[in-house]
């Protein structure tokens, strides 16, 4: 069988472009994203106008048919991709720069509508818009390079990509004008370009979006440190919950709950749309177990740095009674121990500390942060929380 020369590189082009409207076009209906859906409906209509090409090739369409058809697909993808551009580099590729293109592509238009391919003026306005698609090109390199100057990411990261890929149009136009050959190589180009310019802005869109949530995340974490309480969500695990109302606390939620030890609480909550809630919680002192001096007689070692967090756990440690022992970030090889050590540092500096059988002697021993390790009889989470710091010396004293 003979195959037509250009039929295989036809089909792939179409085939390619097609695959890639179908994706393109999915991610603008889904972010209603302006640029993706210029790109897909570009791809859309070049690989039409290949499919054409492939209909004439097998003797679908008549010879002229197919060129008035594939001439007004060019004209119209081309527009389409500087409108694509325009979203894109909307300084560079002004709204006069895409009037001017269009304009450009008018002859083409009135002498496939109202011509017929013998006449005079036919190959004269085909050239018109063969010369544009030429300026076109080269205006594409010249705002993509303007921009890359400026500092534009995806101008940094498409130039040189954008400058080789408008060769094949240029050239195809250039062969035209000068001999009237054809080449199919502007729909390969396309392809290419689309895939380039597509995947890029993905890629920067997501990384946008990435640093928006980490921002956003680090926005939430400095407001709850705010909160004059310790916070809770429902879909995130809470040492401090779970030790106060059991395993089963986010089930069990209410504007008034009492923990396990008989304390009571308030709660603080906001529901959230995918039927989650957050919130804090407020001790209701008048019910807490004990009374406001219950550590009178009890030594603290407080390991931790010196500054804020140290000066505030030290305040209210001694208003409840306590002795206070800096032991800063070293323990002591050798006694007297204290009673109660609230360590804040790595768990694992303490493993020298724990070792020639001291168990019998050792401290209890409350870790603030740090990785899950063997050791300490209670753990609570970064910031120290006044509540939770009373309530995790009041259970190892067992006091009800």
């Amino acid at each position: 069988m003979n195959i037509p020369l250009w039929l295989p590189l036809d089909a792939l082009q179409a085939g390619a472009l097609f695959a890639l409207a179908l994706g393109y076009l999915a991610d603008a209906a889904a972010r209603k994203d302006r640029l993706m859906g210029w790109l897909g409906l570009t791809c859309v209509i070049i690989g039409l106008r290949h499919g054409v090409m492939i209909m004439a090739a097998e003797e679908v369409l008549s010879p002229e048919l197919a060129d008035r058809l594939q001439s007004l697909m060019a004209s119209s993808g081309f527009l389409c991709l500087f409108a694509a551009l325009r979203v894109l580099f909307r300084s560079h590729v002004t709204g006069t720069v895409l009037a001017v293109m269009t304009a450009g592509m008018l002859p083409n238009v009135f002498r496939n509508f109202f011509l017929s391919r013998s006449h005079g003026l036919d190959p004269f306005l085909h050239n018109i818009s063969n010369v544009f698609y030429v300026l076109g090109a080269l205006w594409i390199c010249l705002a993509t390079w303007r921009a890359r100057r400026e500092g534009h990411p995806m101008a940094r990261r498409l130039l040189w990509g954008i400058v080789g890929l408008c060769v094949p149009v240029i050239l195809e136009a250039m062969v035209l004008i000068v001999s009237g050959a054809k080449l199919r190589l502007s729909g390969f180009a396309l392809m290419v370009l689309a895939i380039a310019i597509g995947g890029s802005w993905l890629h920067f869109t997501m990384e946008g979006q990435q640093e928006r949530l980490d921002r956003c995340r680090e926005e939430a974490k400095a407001w709850r440190s705010l909160v004059p309480g310790p916070t809770w969500h429902s879909a995130e695990p809470s040492l401090l919950m779970e030790s106060l109302f059991g395993k089963d606390w986010p089930g069990r939620l209410d504007d008034r709950m009492e923990s396990q030890d008989g304390a009571t609480f308030e709660l603080h909550r906001l529901g959230l749309s995918a039927g989650e809630s957050l919130g804090w919680i407020e001790t209701r002192v008048d019910t807490m177990p004990g009374t406001a001096q219950f550590m009178t007689g009890w030594t603290v070692a407080l390991g931790m740095d010196e500054g804020p967090a140290f000066d505030q756990a030290k305040a209210w440690l001694e208003a409840w009674g306590a002795e206070i022992s800096a032991w800063g970030t070293v323990p002591p090889r050798e006694g007297p121990f204290p009673s109660f050590l609230v360590w804040a540092r790595e768990p694992s500096i303490l493993a020298v500390w724990r070792e020639d059988a001291l168990e019998r002697r050792r401290p209890r021993w409350i870790q603030v942060g740090g990785p899950n390790t063997e050791g300490p009889h209670a753990r609570l989470e970064k910031p120290l929380d006044e509540i939770a710091l009373r309530l995790s010396l009041q259970r190892l004293l067992s006091v009800k």
